[in-house]
């Protein structure tokens, strides 16, 4: 348990979200309450979170790439420990927790897991019930998420999963996803109640409907979305899917954006709107800031991220258990991240090649996380294929996207700075 002297990083969190969304609300108003949506729904979901275990519903940490389906039809917290790592880093708070879990762990492994591991060991954040994750993409989860449960004694799960994408795939996940019910099935001593799973996955399917529906609106020309808004609901996605909630938001978005585009209105107005980027891997989660201000400094509107590119289909077939595992199992090979790093280069160019033309952007933006060791592999490859086939030039970062010490703001301004001058000075 967390002791009285130490806060919660959930707390944490909370705290934050609520003082960022009464400060988005006092300073717009009524101008743009759009801007508080996302972290008033994040206020509710961290809350619900940070009372789990006091109301006794077992609580699940799990990685970006489980559905969270799955957890709320059998009535567990699920916790996306990789947005909650990421909300840490937008408020300064990782560092400390990436210095801790250095002094056990080799400094190479990915900050988004030091910052978890920090936390853990300064007991600053209740342990789960169970841990979670996919095969799928990431190298540093896998060596060190079965250490921290073993280390906790923790209840663990992989789902594993294929390298190539085939004909066998989503049967081998669906196989995969039925060991998962039945061992949380196990751990809650509840049996799945398979009408609740149909409720909850006709919720996703919503959900979903509506994100396919709202991509093409955010295709327009001026752009309907700020650059945060549209890196901001991964964040959501991953931790309501499946929830009225999510459901609400977005009947809500698309009938705003609806509304803008059809008056050709955008974020920024046409004639401001010089530039627009797609960032095919990662973003500055620990300063968010530096998207609104190269909308400022060079009016380049960060349209669409690798990591919001949510183009899985529904579930269609809700009527028993095994469709539905079948439909979840295709969403978890086509999750962001997981879709494009979770096999072969060609996933990856393919997927940045058709954000790049649906958004009718005009540069690329690689986010290097020093510790995603096989993107800096083929990035060299991803760029040229840019560039010789869409006459796109991309802007390779190097940096730790939790992590400000690697790279800071000012550091990542003036490679900004260079990039634009030289490729559309005048």
């Amino acid at each position: 348990m967390v002791t009285e002297e130490k806060k919660n990083v959930l707390k944490e969190v909370l705290d934050y979200l609520s003082f960022a969304t009464d400060m988005i609300v006092e300073r717009f108003g009524e101008k743009h309450p759009e801007w508080a949506w996302i972290y008033a729904l994040l206020v509710d979901y961290y809350e619900e979170a940070y009372k789990a275990k006091d109301t006794g519903k077992p609580v699940a940490w799990i990685n970006f790439g489980v559905p969270p389906e799955l957890f709320y039809a059998m009535d567990i917290m699920p916790v996306v420990m990789d947005a909650l790592t990421g909300s840490l880093a937008s408020i300064g708070s990782a560092v400390k927790y990436i210095d801790l879990a250095e002094e056990r762990v080799p400094d190479y492994i990915c900050a988004n897991n030091k910052t978890l591991i920090g936390a853990a060991l300064a007991g600053d954040v209740p342990l789960p019930d169970i841990l979670v994750q996919p095969a799928h993409p990431c190298d540093s989860n896998l060596a060190t998420y079965p250490v921290i449960a073993e280390y906790y004694n923790i209840p663990y799960f992989c789902i594993d999963m294929l390298y190539f994408k085939t004909e066998r795939s989503a049967p081998y996940v669906a196989s995969e996803l039925r060991k998962l019910v039945s061992l949380l099935e196990e751990i809650t001593g509840k049996r799945l109640d398979l009408d609740k799973l149909k409720q909850v996955m006709q919720y996703s399917n919503q959900a979903h409907e509506l994100i396919l529906k709202h991509e093409v609106l955010r295709q327009a020309v001026p752009c309907p979305y700020s650059s945060l808004e549209a890196i901001s609901e991964y964040g959501l996605v991953l931790t309501l899917a499946g929830t009225p909630q999510l459901v609400d938001y977005f009947e809500r978005r698309y009938a705003l954006s609806k509304d803008k585009v059809s008056r050709g209105e955008g974020h920024l107005p046409k004639e401001r709107e010089k530039h627009r980027l797609v960032w095919i891997y990662g973003a500055p989660t620990f300063d968010m800031t530096l998207l609104m201000w190269l909308e400022k400094e060079y009016g380049a509107v960060s349209v669409a991220n690798m990591n919001n590119n949510f183009t899985m289909q529904p579930v269609e077939d809700l009527s028993n258990l095994d469709s539905i595992l079948m439909g979840l199992a295709e969403k978890v090979t086509l999750l962001p991240m997981t879709r494009e790093c979770g096999g072969p280069w060609e996933n990856w160019l393919d997927a940045s090649m058709d954000l790049i033309k649906r958004y009718k952007a005009d540069a690329a933006v690689f986010a290097g996380h020093v510790a995603c060791k096989s993107n800096w592999a083929v990035i060299k490859l991803i760029k040229d294929k840019l560039h010789d086939e869409l006459g796109i030039p991309t802007l390779v970062l190097e940096m730790d996207l939790f992590d400000p010490r690697v790279a800071s703001t000012d550091t990542l301004k003036a490679q900004f700075d260079n990039f634009f001058n030289v490729h559309f000075k005048g």
